[in-house]
This record gives C-alpha cells, structure tokens and sequence, in this order.
C-alpha cells in the first residue's frame, strides 16, 4: 500500500513537473491543470480562514494568481501542493489582517459534519454536535499560531512536517506550538489527546 502511494505520488509530482515547465516555457493553458487539480485544496484553507464563501472564492482566485506569478520561484524542494498550500495559507491571513475579522463566532462543526452519520439515536447526535460545537469555539478562542496549529492537526490531519512546510517553521515549533495549545485547553477544561 505504501509503495503505492509512492509509486501515485511521484507520478504526479512528474505530472506537475511537466504542466510547471510548460507554464515556465510560455503555455498559460497548463496552469489550468493546475488549477484544476487543487481548486478544492486552495477553497477550503480559504473558507476555513475568512469563514465567507465569496471572500473564500476571492482568496481563492487571488491564491491561484499569485502562485501563477511566483512560479518562476517554485524549486520543488516540496510538493507543489504544499508550496500552493502555503501560498494559500499567508493570503489568507493577510486578507484576514487587513480586514481585521475575528474567528471567534466561527463554529468547528463545518469540519466535523461527517462526524454525525452514525447509528445512534438523535438525541446522542445532538449531543456530540453541541460537543463539536462547544470544542470548536474554544478552538477558535486560542490566539494565533495555537488556533491554525491545531486545526490543521487536529481537523485536518496534517502531519507536524506537512504543518512546518506549509507554515514555514521548523517542526519543532510546530511541536511546541501544539504542546503550548494543549495546555491552554487543559486549563480551559478540554481534554486533547
């Protein structure tokens, strides 16, 4: 199983390489394949982050523009989705800056949804959902880098390298970042583990 993630996965990092060096060499047309390929990734850490759809589309097409400029400056040292995913990730942030706009009314249960297709009864459905929802505002309550260091652990998956690269800091950061989160949530009363 492994070997065959690799096996996918160098194939479409040659993919990339390939569709890079034709935008590289002139062919705009092949950054749509791009584009194509990892709309929903740039979507989502967008709308995880303004919390809008249309702000979220915004940043998204101001992402995808961006990337197509710095292109020149991709070096491969990661994969084009953590650089794009990157890209995405300080936009965001700066939109977010720049409008000044808190994440505190934003509620987690936007990424635990699937979480509540289970064969339990409704009113254990409702009681986990209050849970999520009660866990997510103090998620959001956690000031910056806490906050995005969870949810991209936590929510998202991502692995203490995945976050480093996407966020340019060390993995040990990363590592003290959600040390220093987990603490804090402690003293809230939530349980992380």
């Amino acid at each position: 199983m492994n070997v065959k993630r690799n096996v996918e996965g160098e194939g479409r990092q040659l993919e990339e390489a390939e569709w890079i060096s034709a935008v590289l060499n002139g062919e705009r047309q092949a950054f749509a394949h791009l584009v194509t390929r990892y709309q929903g990734l740039v979507y989502r850490v967008c709308i995880k982050i303004t919390g809008e759809s249309e702000s979220a589309k915004d940043m998204a097409q101001e992402v995808f523009i961006k990337a197509y400029k710095a292109l020149p400056s991709f070096r491969g040292q990661s994969s084009f989705s953590t650089w794009l995913y990157r890209i995405a990730y300080r936009t965001c942030l700066d939109w977010k800056r720049a409008n000044d706009r808190e994440w505190k009314y934003r509620s987690m249960a936007d990424y635990t949804e699937n979480d509540y297709v289970t064969s339990q009864t409704p009113e254990h459905a409702a009681l986990r959902k209050e849970a999520s929802e009660e866990l997510g505002r103090s998620v959001n309550s956690l000031a910056e880098p806490y906050r995005s260091v969870v949810q991209l652990y936590y929510f998202n998956r991502q692995s203490y390298q995945e976050i480093a690269e996407a966020k340019g800091i060390s993995v040990k950061t990363v590592e003290s970042q959600l040390y220093r989160a987990r603490q804090i949530m402690r003293r809230k009363g939530e349980r992380w583990e």
